[in-house]
């Protein structure tokens, strides 16, 4: 196991140096002193995109990502950021991505963050409702197990379309900003097709054979939603924090209009701390708490983080606890948290670019707090299931930043799942903090 993770972070340490050589960045001239370089103008990326996931596979393809400064008067903020992205995945998937971020398009200083995607996961992971009420076998897609069941066991196949639009605004306050969000989702959802050899159902179809999954549900379906929030933020800036608080309050909800099949509303609470031990080291922790209000959420809407800029699946995997299996928990609502040391010891200017080096060690855990509803006249044992309490679920590990002009942040994290219920390990390369 050693050498094989060892193998990985050779592959992956070669995929970052060939980031950082290869990218092709045009800006102006300027600086601010002997530390740090202004860039004005253009700054742009068009690079071979590799991104390695354990929970999703390897991931290749192109990405170009835009930052336009202006005069640099701004900077480290931009006037607007594009990401374009097409890729596939050695897993059968592909990712076509667009994410546009500007607080200088609109009138009156108001934000404006257009979030799009068209994704194919062929090995979508499913593991269950309700966290460890979900029981976890490994020796179930271990060949070499007489347990053995199938390697498409805990999968499924998901298409996704995905567009959001959120426009941010200004209150009459200090730090105050208010969030209006639209957001539409159409997801197809099936069971993972199996090789000739294998008859034997994967756990997704015998949640749908024991009515767990309603046969309404079962194929996707499509949930147009609109969000309301109230955010306080005093960061010093957003891609490197150092100090500050970052508050968000939302309200999101399904109304029964459209094809929305089930109406439902969500409340989500997040918290964010930023606090500078030194120049160069920063501790930073978060704490998300997310619960229906009324309805019923569908099944294929649950795995979300919902957020004023950027939603993330929940909960497990390289967004929310690294080292945890990747949709682990999913229920209506739960408690997630996060904790981090940030180390920065090296930055300089090489090649004309701003380049810095960082560190980073994390402690994540999470827990279902309101629970997918299972029936408890069900047989459980059909579809390994247990009903009980639930308990937390935990991730440690650490990582590096190889960071280029403050935006642009290539991340390497080794996250460990302390209870084997929820996996082993697993290795994350992607971009940016996690927060």
């Amino acid at each position: 196991m050693i050498y094989n993770f060892l193998n990985k972070v050779k592959f992956l340490g070669l995929v970052v140096a060939g980031i950082l050589m290869d990218q092709t960045l045009i800006y102006g001239q300027g600086t601010t002193d002997s530390k740090e370089k202004i860039i004005t103008g253009l700054d742009f990326g068009v690079l071979p995109s590799f991104v390695y996931n354990i929970d999703r596979g390897l991931q290749y393809g192109a990405l170009a990502n835009f930052y336009y400064y202006g005069d640099g008067k701004i900077y480290p903020e931009y006037l607007f950021n594009l990401y374009l992205q097409s890729s596939q995945t050695t897993k059968k998937g592909f990712v076509n991505y667009l994410f546009f971020d500007s607080k200088h398009l609109l009138p009156a200083g108001m934000r404006l963050t257009i979030d799009m995607a068209l994704t194919k996961k062929g090995f979508q992971q499913f593991y269950g409702f309700n966290g460890y009420n979900s029981l976890y076998n490994f020796n179930y897609i271990n060949p070499a197990n007489q347990q053995f069941i199938s390697k498409h066991y805990y999968y499924l196949e998901e298409k996704t379309k995905r567009i959001s639009i959120d426009v941010h605004g200004h209150v009459p306050l200090p730090n105050f900003i208010w969030d209006l969000g639209i957001g539409y989702f159409d997801i197809s959802t099936s069971p993972k097709k199996k090789p000739e050899l294998s008859n034997q159902p994967t756990l997704f179809e015998k949640y749908i054979k024991s009515g767990v999954i309603p046969q309404n549900q079962k194929d996707g379906g499509v949930v147009l939603s609109y969000k309301a929030g109230l955010i306080y933020d005093t960061r010093d800036n957003e891609s490197i924090p150092t100090k500050g608080v970052w508050i968000e309050g939302i309200y999101t909800n399904a109304p029964a209009i459209f094809a929305n099949k089930l109406p439902y509303s969500i409340a989500t609470f997040k918290f964010h701390h930023y606090i500078s031990l030194s120049p160069k080291l920063v501790f930073t922790y978060r704490l998300a708490y997310q619960k229906k209000i009324n309805g019923n959420i569908p099944f294929y809407m649950l795995p979300n983080l919902i957020d004023s800029y950027q939603g993330q699946d929940a909960l497990g995997g390289s967004k929310t606890i690294r080292g945890v299996l990747a949709r682990r928990l999913i229920g209506n609502g739960f408690v997630l948290a996060n904790a981090e040391l940030r180390y920065i010891p090296i930055s300089t200017i090489l090649v004309n670019r701003n380049v810095s080096v960082g560190f980073n060690f994390f402690d994540d855990m999470g827990i279902i707090t309101d629970k997918y509803n299972v029936d408890k006249t069900i047989d459980g044992s059909a579809f390994d299931y247990k009903q009980g309490k639930e308990k937390l679920h935990h991730g440690v590990g650490f990582g590096t930043r190889f960071i280029i002009d403050h935006n642009f942040i290539v991340a390497l994290d080794y996250g460990m799942a302390l209870d084997k219920r929820d996996g082993k390990s697993s290795l994350y390369l992607g971009l940016d903090y996690l927060f």
